[in-house]
């Protein structure tokens, strides 16, 4: 399948496909919905509006729009002016039966996407559609990606370390929580590379990694030791997001968010060594009341008027307490695995949050390399444009300086009938 079958294929977008001709309009409908997954109509630029705000304050989404020109109650003008008031991207189409020459400056001042002339080419029109609403959809993601990404971050400034850098690695951004961990003053970290804070002994791969990995577009997730202004060591998980420009192309900085994990360190080693140390014990007096019972057992054989009730009740007591120790071992156990578990969900969510965040863009990297070449396409399109409506202007010129000769002859020849009739 080629790459204009793919296009076809994707029967995912959602249109507005406006005409007056009742019958045009049922044609078209017919054939939209072999490509588009929805296809609302409309009869005139009125009844176009309404379904929009419609869809809009349902929250479905709309892809592209395609209008009739000429149309009662309100032509396609009006209704392009009106859509545009409230979305100045969506792709928008003219449908008309003949080139308007008073109109196309109109029309392209307005951002029209495109202009058919009927008969129209529907394989060539579809085509069109679907790319451009292609287009229009993944930069709706990108910037809904973004604005989830900055809620995001909003939302855990209070409780993580969150950098800003530059494609250089400068630091270009420090938040209140960065400058309270790292003893630095805001001041003396922008425009710092972030080794101003690394751990001498954290090794140097760690970085180069790091720095391939963000310039490939990719993100990088990994644990750092660091060291603060006065000298104290603060151990951070952290991810660092490539943040790329509106087309999705270019890096234009980093961003890197750092989850503090010093006291989550500290409290891991504290309890392992006191559990162990518990444990340690609890194994030493097992192993006594053990020696003991079995003492007493051959006590209770060797003496030949034993106090059986003295010996059951000792054994007693000595299985009761062993029992106990092995409970408490056991709890030991689960609190350990309990700890490691909360552990590893606290770091995997906050991973987990940030992952979500970008997957989006990470997942369209790769086709924007292809819509940047659709965008000089476009580009293009407007320099052609601007030829045809220059050529207009020339043609329009002409046009009305033989009118006004036409004229002039005109009124000559009159003057010369009129003196001749005297």
């Amino acid at each position: 399948m080629d790459d204009d079958e793919d296009w076809l294929s994707e029967q995912k977008y959602n249109i507005i496909y406006v005409e007056d001709d009742e019958q045009v309009r049922i044609n078209f409908q017919e054939i939209f919905q072999d490509f588009f997954k929805e296809v609302y109509v409309a009869s005139d630029g009125v009844e176009a509006l309404e379904v929009f705000n419609k869809l809009t304050l349902e929250n479905k989404r709309i892809d592209a729009i395609i209008s009739d020109l000429n149309m009662p109650n309100m032509n396609g003008i009006a209704l392009l002016k009106n859509i545009r008031a409230v979305n100045e991207d969506i792709p928008f189409y003219f449908t008309t039966a003949y080139s308007d020459e008073n109109n196309l400056l109109e029309v392209i001042r307005l951002n029209v996407t495109a202009y058919f002339i009927k008969p129209i080419d529907i394989s060539v029109m579809v085509k069109k559609v679907i790319k451009d609403a292609h287009k229009y959809n993944q930069n709706q993601i990108i910037e809904k990606q973004k604005d989830e990404l900055e809620r995001y971050l909003a939302a855990i400034d209070n409780v993580a370390i969150i950098s800003k850098t530059d494609l250089k690695g400068n630091i270009t951004f420090a938040n209140d929580f960065f400058c309270d961990i790292s003893k630095y003053k805001r001041e003396e970290l922008l425009g710092k590379p972030h080794n101003i804070v690394r751990h001498p002994d954290s090794s140097k791969e760690i970085f180069r990694n790091l720095w391939e990995t963000i310039q490939k577009g990719e993100t990088w997730n990994g644990k750092i030791k660091n060291l603060a202004k006065d000298g104290s060591i603060y151990y951070v998980n952290s991810t660092v997001i490539p943040i790329f420009d509106e087309l999705g192309s270019e890096i234009v900085e980093y961003v890197g968010i750092r989850f503090l994990t010093t006291e989550e360190e500290n409290s891991k080693r504290e309890f392992r060594k006191k559990v162990i140390e518990n444990m340690q014990q609890s194994k030493k007096k097992e192993i006594e009341y053990i020696n003991q019972i079995r003492e007493l057992q051959r006590e209770i054989k060797s003496n030949t008027k034993p106090d059986l009730s003295m010996y059951l009740d000792q054994m007693d007591n000595m299985k009761r307490k062993n029992g106990q120790l092995k409970a408490q071992i056991n709890q030991y156990d689960k609190e350990i695995i309990a700890i490691r578990k909360k552990n590893e969900e606290l770091i995997d969510s906050a991973n987990n949050k940030v992952s979500k965040s970008v997957f989006a863009l990470r997942k369209i990297k790769s086709e924007n390399d292809k819509l940047v070449k659709d965008f000089k396409e476009l580009e293009n399109e407007i320099e052609l444009k601007k030829d045809v409506i220059l050529d207009l202007q020339k043609r329009l010129e002409e046009r009305n300086k033989r009118i006004e000769d036409l004229l002039d002859v005109i009124s000559l020849r009159d003057k010369e009938l009129k003196e001749q009739s005297k």
